[in-house]
């Protein structure tokens, strides 16, 4: 009688780990305004709008496409000429320190803020993104 019981127990906690526990990205959208208020609005600004010319927008942006460079972007900072929607810039922005958690939910608040539609960046994909060969990236 106590195996079975023991055996139904070991059953009925395994079926929780069974279900498909997807990426909650609401939930790493709401930690990442946090992090995008505190580090990123001073330049990119409130709606995500920049500053033509000087900051490049993160709203409704075509640069937002490569998932690993964004990763390197925000970690490890870009330095020299790109163009965002059609506006040429020539700058700096420093990396910042942040977790691999930290990073994913900043991203997906971008990612899914201000008309932009990305799928969620998951902590497990920053390391690899940024050990990846990436386009048109220099690092600060």
């Amino acid at each position: 009688m106590k195996r079975t019981a023991i055996l139904i127990l070991f059953l009925i906690s395994m079926s929780f780990f069974s279900f498909d526990q997807s990426y909650d990205l609401k939930a790493s959208m709401e930690r990442g305004k946090s992090i995008y208020e505190a580090q990123c609005m001073s330049c990119h600004m409130a709606e995500g709008e920049g500053l033509p010319g000087v900051f490049p927008p993160v709203a409704n942006s075509d640069y937002l496409t490569d998932k690993n460079r964004l990763v390197k972007v925000v970690l490890k900072g870009v330095r020299g000429e790109m163009k965002v929607n059609g506006t040429d810039y020539n700058g700096e922005m420093t990396g910042f320190q942040l977790s691999d958690q930290e990073t994913a939910d900043v991203l997906n608040y971008i990612g899914n803020t201000w008309g932009n539609k990305a799928e969620a960046i998951k902590p497990a994909d920053i390391q690899s993104a940024l050990k990846a060969t990436t386009k048109d990236y220099q690092p600060y």
